[in-house]
């Protein structure tokens, strides 16, 4: 008969947490997780088997406590509600710094090493559900009279999954809460127009996300950094800064650490330089979306890019941007202020970019440029995420084209 335990699982079960909050699998070290739950190496290993085994424990507190959330969503008494409730879920818990919603699940599927490999596929069914169960909840909403019968329910899941985890991840890189509330109000805005017009919407503008069009195809690769520069990259990107050690990047890179020193300085300055490679060349999309002739373009080619990104074979899924923008260590707070700072920079291009739309005609006299760009961020940002967790093509273009239906258009 195995021995009682002498601890409250519960409760070291949430000091684990934390600690995979802040640092994701891979971060996460048996002395900070050790120190954190009060216990010795020993008593985790015995309890729960190994490290593995002790995320496995924490994953599934944390998704039990999720699903609780989840059903109270879904016994919202409107589908509008059910939509707004699910996305003000995710932003009302800003209020605990420790535990941002959804930090465990995109840190799991966006860092995962080799012992976690299958953690991201894990991850896509769980989400996968959720949708699911969103849709079905939409398809009674039309039975009851709640939602026009013409509505799209997939595509009104599809939208409101990918708001969510968007938010989750402006979340976990400090968004404030007036920032994430302009977000949930430009997105119901655009909830409301696909739910109430669907057909309009629908018809805006062709769909170029089907797989076949212009843009979807993976990037070429033209690299003006070494291959040893992109192989560290690569490294950043999959298992983010505190998770990458120099072992991990000077066997990437096929050099010694005393080479990885000369040629690129220390681990940080090394980093910066992947950073500024990948946004040259992985999100050269963004700058070629910024050219497009009109706003509906610009969307279009811009969703299509990121997606394109997900699906590339010579590339990681997720966004190093994303992963390193919600570090939460001591030796990552430089990192995710520079990574935040340019996110600023490219926020302020879009907002001008669909400022001039706006007042070319190109876009309705009453579409709000700043709440559009938060809007368009967190797509963005949840397709990254959702890609590095294993979404496949066919969801990942459903994520695109739900964004386009509710995009606003002006009327000819």
């Amino acid at each position: 008969m195995a021995r009682p335990r002498s601890f409250d699982e519960g409760d070291v079960l949430d000091r684990a947490m934390n600690v995979f909050h802040r640092h994701g699998y891979d971060g996460s070290t048996m002395a900070e997780l050790t120190l954190a739950m009060g216990l010795t190496a020993p008593s985790i290993y015995a309890a729960f088997g190994s490290k593995r085994g002790l995320f496995e424990a924490v994953l599934d507190r944390y998704t039990d406590s999720q699903g609780e959330s989840f059903a109270g969503v879904l016994a919202a008494p409107t589908a509008r509600e059910v939509a707004e409730r699910l996305l003000c879920w995710a932003t009302d818990q800003t209020r605990d710094l420790q535990r941002p919603p959804g930090y465990l699940l995109i840190q799991a599927g966006l860092a995962a090493g080799p012992e976690s490999a299958d953690v991201p596929v894990t991850l896509a069914e769980r989400r996968l559900a959720n949708e699911v169960a969103l849709r079905e909840r939409f398809e009674q909403a039309k039975v009851a009279g709640d939602l026009s019968t013409a509505a799209d329910s997939a595509a009104l899941a599809s939208f409101v999954t990918t708001v969510f985890y968007g938010l989750s991840v402006r979340v976990a890189s400090g968004a404030t809460s007036d920032e994430l509330r302009k977000v949930v109000e430009q997105a119901m805005a655009n909830w409301q127009a696909l739910a109430s017009e669907p057909e309009a919407n629908l018809a805006s503008g062709p769909n170029l996300l089907d797989g076949n069009a212009p843009g979807t195809r993976g990037r070429p690769r033209e690299f003006d950094a070494s291959s040893a520069l992109d192989a560290a990259m690569k490294v950043f990107w999959r298992k983010g800064y505190e998770g990458t050690s120099l072992a991990d990047l000077t066997e990437a890179m096929g050099i010694t650490r005393p080479s990885l020193y000369a040629t690129f300085g220390n681990k940080e300055s090394l980093f910066f330089k992947a950073l500024d490679q990948y946004q040259r060349v992985n999100m050269a999309y963004g700058k070629k979306a910024l050219e497009a002739p009109t706003a509906q373009a610009f969307v279009e080619e811009l969703l299509a890019g990121a997606v394109a990104a997900q699906l590339s074979d010579d590339q990681p899924r997720g966004c190093l941007s994303v992963i390193n923008s919600m570090q939460g260590g001591d030796q990552s707070q430089v990192i995710r202020a520079e990574v935040l700072r340019r996110a600023s920079e490219v926020h302020s291009l879009i907002v001008m970019r669909l400022t001039r739309a706006k007042t070319e005609g190109d876009l309705p006299a009453s579409a709000d440029p700043e709440g559009l760009t938060r809007l368009l961020a967190s797509v963005l940002q949840s397709i990254a995420t959702l890609g590095a967790a294993g979404a496949s093509a066919d969801q990942l273009h459903a994520l695109a084209n739900s964004t386009i239906a509710v995009w606003p258009h002006t009327k000819h």
